[in-house]
C-alpha cells in the first residue's frame, strides 16, 4: 500500500516530502548552541560558510532546508524534462531527502550542499546534449559550473570527470566540444587568479585550507547508523542487480543517462574513501544518483510484499533515526 501511495501524484505524497525535512530541522532550532560538526573544503568560501554557521545559526538552517528542497525539486524535473524513470514521478525527491537529509546529521548550510545544486544543473546541461544536432555549448556551461562547485567544495573538482564520459556516451566524437569542456573548467579559476593578481594577494590564500581535506578527522557513527547503511547498501546492491536484469529493456536515452549516473555514484564514493578530509557532507552529492536508482527499482519492481516490506523499512528507518 505505501509503495503504491508514493508512487502516485496525490498532494498528500507531495505534502509528505515537503514536511519530512522539515520535520528533520525543526529540532535543531531548539538547541542550546550551534552545530560544530566540521566540513572541510578546501577552500576560502568554505571557512566563510563555516564562520557563517557559527554565527549565523538559525539563517544557516533555514538556507540549508532551502537547498535540500531545492535540489530535491531539481531532481524531479530532471526526470520530468528527459523521462529516463518511465514516468513522472516524485519518487527522486523523497528518496533524496531520505539520503540527504535524514539519514545526514548535519542539517545545516554546508559548501558540499551548496555544490551539489550545481552538479545537478551541470547533470542538466550534459543530458540535453543527446538531442543537440549542431555542436553543443553546453559542455562549456557543465564545465563552468564544475569549476564554481570546486571553488566552493574543492572535492567536487572530480565530477568534471562526468564531461568525457558524458561526451562518449551522448556524443559522436568533436573535439570542439571536448575543449569547450576544458574552456568552462578554467574560466573561473582565471577569473580568480586574474582577481587575486590585481590586489596582489597570492591566489594560494584562497586555497589556504587544503591541508584539511587531506588530513584524516575521526567520525563517530551510533549503532542506529550503522545499522541504516547497512540497510542502505543492501538496497543499493539489490537495486542495482534489478538495474542490470532490466536495463537491456530501457530505452537507449535512460540506459545512457544512467550510465552517466553510476559514474557520478563511483566518482563520489571514491573520492570519500580517497581523500582523507572528506566527510558525511558528501551525502549531499551522492545522494543524487541513488535516488534515481532507487525511484526506478521501487517504480518498475513487481507489487508484491517483499518490495513493500523493504520500502516501509526504508521509511521505518527515518523515524527511528530522529528518535534515537
Amino acid at each position: 500500500m505505501l509503495l503504491k501511495y508514493f508512487n502516485s501524484s496525490r498532494l498528500g505524497v507531495f505534502v509528505i516530502i515537503l514536511l519530512l525535512p522539515v520535520i528533520y530541522w525543526v529540532p535543531e532550532f531548539f538547541k542550546a548552541v550551534p552545530q560544530y560538526d566540521e566540513v572541510y573544503s578546501g577552500t576560502l568560501f568554505g571557512v566563510w560558510i563555516r564562520h557563517f554557521n557559527v554565527n549565523n545559526r538559525v539563517l544557516s538552517l533555514i538556507s540549508g532546508l532551502f537547498v535540500v528542497l531545492l535540489n530535491a525539486y531539481l531532481l524531479v524535473q530532471l526526470n520530468t524534462i528527459h523521462i529516463f524513470i518511465p514516468t513522472r514521478t516524485q519518487m527522486p525527491a523523497l528518496f533524496y531527502i531520505i539520503l540527504a537529509a535524514c539519514y545526514n546529521p548535519l542539517h545545516q548550510l554546508t559548501p558540499a550542499l551548496l555544490a551539489s545544486t550545481l552538479v545537478i544543473l551541470m547533470l542538466y546541461r550534459v543530458i540535453t546534449t543527446y538531442k543537440a544536432v549542431n555542436i553543443s555549448y553546453s559542455f562549456l556551461d557543465a564545465g563552468f559550473l564544475v569549476a564554481l562547485a570546486s571553488l566552493i567544495y574543492f572535492q567536487a573538482i572530480v565530477f568534471f570527470l562526468l564531461l568525457p564520459v558524458g561526451l562518449v556516451l551522448l556524443r559522436a566524437f568533436n573535439w570542439r566540444e571536448w575543449a569547450y569542456a576544458f574552456i568552462g573548467l578554467a574560466l573561473p579559476y582565471i577569473f580568480l587568479v586574474s582577481g587575486y593578481f590585481m590586489m596582489d594577494t597570492p591566489v594560494s590564500e584562497y586555497f589556504k585550507g587544503m591541508s584539511e581535506i587531506f588530513a584524516r578527522h575521526g567520525q563517530p557513527f551510533s549503532i542506529m547508523q550503522l545499522v541504516s547503511w547497512v540497510f542502505v547498501l543492501g538496497m543499493l546492491i539489490y537495486a542495482s542487480y534489478f538495474m542490470v536484469v532490466t536495463i537491456d529493456s530501457m530505452k537507449i536515452h535512460g540506459r545512457k543517462v544512467f550510465i552517466l549516473l553510476l559514474w557520478l555514484f563511483l566518482i563520489s564514493v571514491a573520492t570519500y574513501f580517497a581523500v582523507p578530509g572528506t566527510g558525511i557532507e558528501m551525502l549531499s552529492l551522492t545522494s543524487i544518483p541513488l535516488a534515481f536508482l532507487f525511484s526506478h527499482f521501487y517504480f518498475r519492481c513487481p507489487r508484491n510484499w517483499v518490495h513493500e516490506v523493504l520500502f516501509s523499512i526504508f521509511l521505518i528507518l527515518v523515524i527511528l533515526l530522529r528518535l534515537l
